[in-house]
């Protein structure tokens, strides 16, 4: 719905719901429009440090100075957790706009437990992911407590990254020929 200065109304999460739903029935209506690639280019900047740039973000990863880094970004795994917290963080909010539901805020504290023998190749039989990942989430909206966990279990299930977690998603790693 369009406002007398011209301007999307927000949803009560600040979502522009009037922006998804055009997009999302343009989905509904040809599928290829659901077609996206996302990209990035990393570069090394030495040691464990590097930088990625994804559409204009410029996102620093490096590793702590135990781990031999010199601490100027999260690792990368610590990106894994920041990347789940807020696919879920948003995935719960779109859900919450899409049933009318006023949030008032969404928090989210995630953890994970990593065998860091597996990273350094120390053990063979420990693999250098994630052995579990935590995710607690506190909200607060105008609907009970069964409603808000709908909410968030529905969050959860339509997140690409939590998919992307847990699906066997195939990486394909090619090298170019370098002159």
């Amino acid at each position: 719905m369009r406002t007398e200065s011209g301007l999307s109304e927000m949803a009560q999460t600040d979502i522009d719901m009037e922006r998804v739903n055009a997009r999302t029935e343009a989905m509904r209506e040809d599928p290829a429009e659901a077609q996206v690639t996302l990209s990035g280019i990393t570069s090394w900047n030495g040691g464990a440090h590097s930088t990625t740039i994804i559409r204009d973000f410029v996102i620093p990863a490096d590793e702590p100075i135990a781990l031999g880094g010199t601490n100027r970004g999260p690792g990368p795994m610590e990106l894994v957790l920041t990347a789940l917290s807020a696919c879920i963080t948003i995935s719960i909010a779109y859900s919450a706009a899409e049933e009318g539901v006023e949030v008032n805020f969404i928090e989210i504290d995630v953890e994970g437990d990593i065998d860091l023998r597996g990273l350094f190749e120390i053990a063979g039989d420990v693999r250098p992911g994630f052995e579990e990942v935590r995710v607690t989430v506190r909200i607060e909206a105008d609907a009970p407590q069964e409603r808000l966990r709908e909410l968030v279990m529905r969050g959860y299930r339509r997140s690409p990254v939590v998919d992307s977690l847990v699906g066997e998603v195939p990486v394909r790693i090619s090298l170019v020929d370098t002159p």
